[in-house]
């Protein structure tokens, strides 16, 4: 009963992400320009829920087209299925799917397992190339307690943050010799934003967490999330110094004087630069826009309704072919 359910639940699994990622890459491009005129904290969780979408829905709809065999199966329910008396946990529709050979599921299962372990194989490379990378620059580095950061003795202008568990901002000694005191203060506000919300670990999970999109989609959502998560932080510098125009103007400089040599981004590095400048600038000229409370409230029922909805199709669900 037990293998027959953990069958069951992985062939609906990809099913329902598989489903809800065509979905997705049907849907994405043709609201993606409203969401950019969402304020960016907003848009930042919309995107973080977008990207968790397939597996998530894949995973909830799963767990309920299963859930009345399992209550049969445990006495909790009635029989479910006049049908079927043998008692096994599964998913009608997907039940002669279940049955195949073992030799296919064997196969199956080899292939799946495979390119989980090369998955993490890769991600065990890169967390320990990330780590000595982070080990490397604060040997070189020399920490500002005072402010902070870690300054590198270089002629290069640069300025980034990195780490995982516990980022830090590292700066470029010529930068920081150029830059005034509160174009220092800007530029330091901002990357000790990203290590406070720890986005270097946050876009790395998420990434993760987005295997089940279209390739072209996923690369789409992660850039639309960086630029929110850059929004964010310009937001924070600006409160900092309390003026969004000097913030803006600092971004422009910075762009045109930070080198384009940047460590390499699979590294784990988020850098202060001219990315996305255009938007980014326009946001911080604009007057901050009140939430609408309405749409609040309306995204969050709608959000209910859906959850209801599933529950309410559990047993149609189960029967669905």
């Amino acid at each position: 009963m037990t293998l027959h359910l953990i069958q069951s639940g992985l062939v609906a699994l990809l099913f329902f992400a598989v489903l809800a990622a065509l979905l997705s890459a049907l849907l994405y491009p043709k609201i993606r320009n409203n969401l950019t005129r969402l304020p960016c904290q907003i848009r930042s969780n919309i995107l973080t829920l977008w990207l968790l979408s397939p597996a998530f829905i894949g995973l909830l709809l799963a767990f309920f087209g299963l859930l009345p065999s399992w209550m049969d199966s445990h006495e909790i329910a009635t029989e479910h299925c006049s049908s079927h008396v043998n008692g096994i946990a599964h998913l009608c529709w997907f039940d002669p799917i279940v049955h195949l050979s073992g030799v296919l599921w064997m196969s199956g299962i080899s292939v799946l397992a495979s390119v989980m372990l090369f998955n993490l194989y890769k991600g065990i490379r890169l967390l320990i190339k990330h780590w000595h990378f982070q080990a490397t620059l604060r040997l070189i580095g020399e920490p500002d307690r005072q402010r902070g950061v870690f300054r590198i003795a270089s002629d290069h202008f640069f300025v980034f943050s990195s780490g995982l568990l516990t980022p830090y901002a590292f700066i470029s000694s010529r930068l920081m010799e150029q830059l005034s005191a509160k174009q220092l203060d800007v530029v330091l506000a901002h990357e000790q934003a990203h290590c406070r919300r720890r986005d270097v670990l946050r876009r790395l999970l998420l990434s993760l967490a987005a295997l089940f999109h279209f390739s072209g989609t996923r690369q789409q959502l992660l850039a639309d999330l960086e630029l929110a998560h850059e929004q964010i932080c310009d937001v924070a510098a600006a409160q900092k110094v309390g003026d969004r125009l000097f913030v803006a103007e600092t971004i422009v400089n910075i762009a045109r004087n930070t080198a384009r040599g940047y460590p390499e981004q699979d590294i784990g590095v988020i850098a202060f630069n001219g990315s996305h400048i255009d938007i980014r600038i326009q946001q911080l000229l604009e007057q901050p826009k009140p939430v609408n409370r309405y749409a609040v409230f309306f995204s969050s029922l709608l959000f209910i309704v859906f959850f209801s909805g599933v529950l309410a199709l559990a047993m149609p669900l189960h029967h669905l072919l």
